[in-house]
């Protein structure tokens, strides 16, 4: 299949993958199946080779937060649903998923699971999805320094390599967040991983460049294929940078260009719900290399936003994964909606509407009890009681 989007080496697995790839976890946000067949068909089509998904990846993290109530999408099986029915796939397509099994018994239930979602069936020695065939990389989600060392007591990383060697999979990888910098350079240095999943953009490079050291470069210099998720903030980032841009100057392009310009990252993980903003990630992938000085230059200029990023909600959703409010209180939208009203505020933006958009929610932000049960489930670590209060002040 003819593609205009260039390849990458991916670490020290031998593979080559497509700069930017697509990230699957927005599949859960369409309105029916159909919708996200249709977009997993158009995906492939630019001919990229690397999808990245997970087991948790559905409606049911949701809970009564789905688009459409009652309609079920798996980003898993809609993604086995569609390649199966590929027979014009020329190149091996490298699929990541994720599992959070930390102890051996978890770790085979997820990955069974997650291979029976994909369709993924062993033959003559190699994977296949339909007619097509695949490489697995299976990441252990959202390590923290307790659960990495829970699994290493466990025992979980020689039975990992025991099933990789069974041919179950083909590279073990792991995923985490700013605030794991210890755990993330102890998985990179342990030899127990080919692959990481870590996120990188041009307002946090913690875990690149602006860190006390730069773990997206230690994990290129030890080998591993280094997917970049989070380019652009993610989830309700996105509206926030375009607010943004007036102030700093960067653009959605801008954004990507910054992180593809950064000589050690493999892929740039692109969550889309629709083939235009792919479209759009793949135009600015074929723009020229930014070069060091210009990134230093760019990433200097989006210094002043970042005052108004502190403690904003993403809108990743990757909380309601685990939990569901027992208040009913729908706050990952409730918060990104309010980020989004504190920067228009800021920047002296029409603020009209907000209001009315705030009264759809039932329950409102008040009716938050702050149990805080929430605040363990956030990736960024936020105090959510805490915001919901103050959103309802702000709208109440």
């Amino acid at each position: 299949m003819k593609t205009s989007v260039k390849r990458r080496p991916f670490g020290n697995t031998g593979l080559k993958v497509s700069e930017i790839s697509f990230g699957a976890m927005n599949l859960r946000m369409l309105p029916d199946n159909d919708s996200a067949n249709k977009l997993i068909n158009d995906i492939l089509d630019t001919g990229i080779n690397l999808i990245d998904t997970a087991r948790a990846y559905d409606t049911r993290g949701y809970g009564n937060y789905a688009i459409s109530p009652g309609v079920f999408i798996s980003s898993e099986i809609e993604l086995g649903k569609a390649i199966s029915a590929r027979t014009d796939i020329d190149e091996p397509l490298v699929i990541v998923t994720k599992g959070h099994g930390y102890t051996p018994q978890e770790f085979d239930s997820h990955l069974a699971e997650s291979r029976e979602r994909l369709q993924i069936r062993n033959e003559n020695g190699k994977l296949f999805i339909g007619k097509t065939e695949i490489i697995l990389v299976y990441l252990t989600h959202g390590i923290g320094l307790q659960r990495y060392e829970g699994m290493v007591r466990s025992g979980l990383f020689t039975h990992a390599n025991k099933m990789r060697e069974e041919g179950l999979y083909h590279f073990l990888g792991f995923s985490s967040h700013y605030g794991d910098s210890v755990v993330i350079q102890k998985a990179i240095e342990s030899g127990y991983y080919q692959v990481c999943e870590l996120p990188y953009n041009i307002y946090n490079i913690s875990l690149g460049e602006g860190g006390s050291t730069d773990l997206i470069k230690l994990a290129y210099d030890e080998g591993l294929g280094i997917i970049n998720m989070k380019a652009f903030g993610g989830g309700g980032m996105v509206a926030i940078s375009e607010q943004l841009s007036d102030l700093t100057g960067i653009g959605y392009a801008g954004m990507a260009r910054f992180c593809i310009s950064n000589p050690y990252i493999s892929t740039i993980d692109a969550g889309v719900t629709n083939i235009e903003e792919f479209l759009a990630d793949i135009h600015a992938a074929s723009l020229p290399r930014l070069s060091a000085q210009e990134r230093v230059e760019l990433r200097e200029r989006s210094l002043v936003a970042s005052r108004y990023l502190d403690s904003i909600c993403r809108e990743c959703m990757h909380c309601m994964e685990k939990f569901e409010c027992p208040q009913s209180v729908d706050f990952p939208r409730i918060l990104g909606m309010h980020g989004r009203y504190t920067v228009s505020k800021s920047l002296g933006f029409d603020i009209s509407g907000y209001k009315s958009e705030y009264e759809a929610f039932d329950p409102p932000a008040s009716g938050c009890i702050a149990c805080g049960e929430c605040n363990e489930w956030c990736e960024y670590q936020l105090d959510i009681p805490d915001m919901l209060e103050t959103a309802a002040h702000d709208f109440e």
